[in-house]
């Protein structure tokens, strides 16, 4: 098992969050394309470098809005925005983490209606295929591929069926502890019954209304959920969002 952080709203620079995670002990930073500063240093060469400094790994968060199961023009935007990052990124960039994205919705007299839902059978087969091409990109860079649980709505059973798919396909699982809790702990559930292995797990308190929230702020049964990371031999990202809450959360963690 390893530990690490993302990086953080509050700095302006990559060095500030390896700095951070090494004087904390962890093992590897979160980068993420969402951050700006994050895709300038990539593209200028530096982040390597600073890995290589602070003797540090590092994974990358491809863009939260990602939509893989959607028309064509839209996914190979998505798929040259990879090649350019996983290209960047390769030599040390390890793992390479995707949203399963619920796409659009209809609400209807207050509920969610997925679009994909009621789709799902030409849907699926399309996501499939462009996460194939996905996962062959990450590799030819020399990066694995992950799949992470993202918290839409209460009764979006099709992203569970995408997981059964996922799993079938040989991709690798992202299980976030936080957003799962907030859809109900499902896939929890499916990934101890059926034994799935797991490559990465995103960890953070929650409630059952929010998530993100720092270690021991919540209810989940985290030493329960370490166990699980420690199985799985999982990289763990401790998906807090700011270094307060880190320096709270890695010792309760560790003490767990």
């Amino acid at each position: 098992m390893k530990l690490g952080m993302p990086i953080l709203f509050e700095f302006n620079s990559v060095e500030e969050n390896f700095k951070l995670a090494k004087e904390l002990g962890l093992d590897f930073v979160e980068l993420n394309l969402n951050f700006g500063y994050c895709r300038n240093e990539m593209e200028l060469g530096m982040v390597k470098d600073l890995a290589d400094r602070y003797g540090l790994e590092t994974t990358l968060h491809f863009y939260d809005e990602a939509d893989f199961g959607t028309y064509d023009e839209v996914v190979k935007a998505y798929l040259t925005l990879l090649s350019k990052y996983a290209k960047l990124g390769k030599g040390y960039v390890k793992m390479i983490n995707f949203h399963n994205n619920g796409g659009p919705l209809v609400t209807i007299s207050g509920n969610k209606n997925y679009i994909y839902q009621k789709e799902y059978t030409t849907y699926l087969p399309r996501l499939l295929n462009n996460f194939k091409e996905v996962e062959r990109i990450c590799n030819k860079y020399g990066s694995e591929m992950v799949i992470e649980n993202v918290d839409t709505a209460k009764g979006a059973s099709f992203l569970m069926n995408n997981f059964e798919a996922f799993h079938m396909s040989g991709f690798g699982l992202n299980l976030d502890i936080g957003h799962d809790s907030l859809m109900g702990e499902d896939f929890l559930k499916t990934i101890e019954e059926k034994e799935w292995p797991l490559k990465e797990m995103h960890f953070h308190d929650s409630d059952g209304n929010k998530c993100h929230l720092s270690l021991g702020r919540g209810s989940l049964d985290l030493k329960h959920l370490k166990e699980l990371a420690i199985k799985n031999d999982a990289y763990v990202l401790l998906e807090v969002k700011s270094s307060d809450d880190l320096r709270e959360s890695i010792p309760f963690f560790r003490n767990l």
